[in-house]
């Protein structure tokens, strides 16, 4: 009796000692395949369908002890649509974390929007990218709910144009224009927040502030100089001096010009400072922190014109005859 008890106890001992050690091969070499291969996540799957489609596929080696992992393992991932890596030798842990992270997605795309870019750019960078078409996100941007705080105007290109913040992002490929919108809109707000340390974006001041800052954005080369910019044209504002902006001259036609001609600068357009009287009808391009920043706080100056010194600087005057001889010098004309 007691012989057969002790082989009973052996047994179950050995019993337990293999399953142990299956259960962990299992967990550590869970796959049964020569390759990396993909796994590919759609809307609505949890880790349990995931793990029945690896199954089905013929690579996963027991799908009864992966699930039971995934119930006792802390790590129960967020998953999100998309197709993901996973190496031949990844362990079960390596998976969980695989699917968690939403870098190693496939269907991610890391894009660059540089500042002082305008809509049309942007939407050409996001074409490029794979991330949507221009035409989808044109049409996004046209259809999108414009938030209260920005003033409508029909004769604005886009009404969104300058609260698109410019920024690095991550996109799923396939993604809709108005969740780039929002993401694009929703970093500009706490952008705005931060600089003025309020908590509401109030209308009455923000479409002159973000304005005055996408000319800022396109007439400074160095960051030192935006504030002085800035307070060039928030002088001559107060002069009641047309601002002559050649970059909103440049926005009203539509199209980069390296050189303006004489003809170029009577362009009829509601964006041409040429010829309206002070701002233009709407931001020119969607500024950075830096611009924003200029605007709301301008250097306090006389200077009321500027001319490049061709190597990114500027030369400041608040005398016109002084101007016009370091033009003469410096541009040839």
């Amino acid at each position: 009796m007691k012989k057969g008890i002790i082989i009973a106890t052996f047994c179950l001992i050995g019993i337990l000692i293999f399953g142990t050690i299956f259960y962990s091969k299992s967990i550590k070499n869970p796959f049964k395949t020569n390759d990396d291969f993909i796994v590919k996540v759609k809307e609505g799957d949890t880790l349990y369908t995931i793990i029945d489609g690896i199954d089905e596929d013929g690579i996963l080696k027991n799908s009864v002890i992966t699930k039971m992992y995934i119930k006792m393992s802390d790590n129960k991932p967020v998953i999100k649509p998309g197709t993901y890596n996973v190496e031949k030798d990844a362990s079960l842990g390596d998976l969980l974390n695989i699917l968690g992270n939403e870098s190693l997605n496939n269907n991610n795309v890391s894009v660059t929007i540089p500042e002082g870019y305008d809509i049309d750019q942007i939407a050409k960078v996001l074409d490029e990218k794979g991330i949507i078409s221009s035409e989808k996100f044109i049409k996004g941007v046209k259809e999108y709910p414009v938030p209260k705080y920005i003033k409508l105007d029909e004769k604005k290109r886009y009404q969104l144009e300058g609260f698109l913040f410019p920024d690095t992002y991550t996109f799923t490929k396939g993604v809709t224009a108005e969740e780039i919108i929002k993401t694009m809109n929703n970093r500009f707000n706490s952008i705005i927040k931060e600089l003025t340390n309020k908590e509401a974006i109030e209308t009455q001041n923000i479409n002159d502030i973000v304005t005055m800052a996408s000319i800022v954005e396109k007439e400074a080369s160095s960051e030192s100089e935006r504030d002085i910019v800035s307070s060039v044209f928030y002088n001559r504002l107060n002069n009641k001096m047309k601002f002559q902006s050649c970059a909103t001259v440049i926005y009203a036609l539509g199209e980069h010009r390296e050189k303006l001609y004489e003809k170029d600068l009577e362009v009829k357009s509601p964006y041409n400072t040429y010829l309206v009287e002070g701002l233009p009808v709407g931001p020119i391009s969607n500024p950075g922190r830096a611009s924003i920043n200029a605007a709301i706080n301008p250097k306090k100056t006389n200077y009321l014109f500027f001319v490049s010194n061709n190597d990114g600087t500027h030369f400041f005057t608040d005398n016109y005859e002084e101007f016009l001889k370091v033009k003469e010098k410096t541009q040839g004309f």
